[in-house]
């Protein structure tokens, strides 16, 4: 019997297509196991603040590896699966899951953002899936702000993992029929909420084209909710910068200003993402 018909026996009803389909997702199984291995050694054998640059350097090293074997492989007509962002994010979730770590923060408007919570107490800070969107957590914590977010993040460990910078395990609302009535009570007590207004087609956010909900903006203009926009981006010398942006009406009190806000937290993202942004409810 040949290689190919036990292959065939072994999976009697599987297409080349499917085929194709199960190599991908062990391909990827196999990266998660690298990345976390990956994450417990630097863990292990670096110092908090070392962690970071020893992440930043194993991204160097390993992302045109994966790059080319992702393209040699699948021979890919669209964008990667891999990024630099991407390999980031992943690998400081494995290390945070084994040790703390520091995390090199840059605000060009930091007094802005503590300004900002003096004057409105809670409020909703509206991001997208910009890659390290999940360092703010850190960034906040380290000023005292109390922060939360609207996330399916799974188990609590799972969660514990993106709470890079941190001290505590991050405060999550699942997104259900209840999560808007615990944004209030979050609100309430002078909580920063994040949400992560974007989605993808099929979940894929390396298209070239996403979507942004339109439901936090409506519930920003009927609940009289200020709102901020938070951008995170890798800077050239290593360090992640976020940056804060206050819309025209923080606080949108008609349905033409909070068209106005929409329309500048869309350019907002497509500028940063440089992808094409439109609305579409989710």
């Amino acid at each position: 019997m040949t290689v190919q018909s036990q292959t065939l026996s072994f999976l009697p009803n599987t297409s080349p297509i499917q085929m194709l389909e199960i190599v991908k997702k062990l391909f990827k199984k196999l990266i998660e196991i690298f990345i976390t291995v990956s994450g417990f050694v630097i863990a292990k054998m670096c110092t908090p603040h070392q962690c970071y640059w020893a992440a930043l350097l194993w991204v160097k090293w390993f992302f045109p590896l994966a790059a080319f074997v992702d393209r040699l492989v699948f021979r890919r007509h669209q964008k990667s699966f891999f990024n630099k962002t991407t390999l980031l994010k992943f690998i400081l979730s494995a290390i945070t899951r084994y040790a703390y770590i520091e995390i090199p923060f840059r605000s060009p408007n930091e007094q802005a953002l503590l300004e900002y919570h003096r004057k409105y107490g809670g409020f909703i800070l509206c991001s997208a899936h910009f890659g390290l969107t999940m360092a703010v957590f850190g960034f906040l914590e380290k000023h005292g702000l109390p922060v939360t977010s609207i996330s399916d993040g799974g188990p609590r460990k799972n969660a514990y993992g993106w709470n890079w910078g941190c001290t505590e395990p991050l405060r999550l609302i699942k997104s259900d029929a209840k999560s808007l009535f615990k944004v209030r009570k979050a609100l309430a007590n002078d909580e920063i909420v994040l949400i992560y207004c974007d989605h993808a087609p099929d979940e894929n956010f390396q298209n070239d084209f996403l979507f942004l909900s339109p439901n936090i903006f409506e519930y920003s203009y009927k609940a009289s909710i200020p709102l901020l926009f938070l951008g995170v981006a890798l800077t050239h010398d290593g360090n992640i910068e976020i940056e804060f942006v206050e819309a025209s009406y923080p606080i949108p009190t008609s349905r033409e200003e909070m068209v106005v806000v929409m329309e500048e937290f869309r350019l907002f993202v497509a500028q940063r993402m440089k992808k094409n942004i439109s609305f579409q409810k989710k």
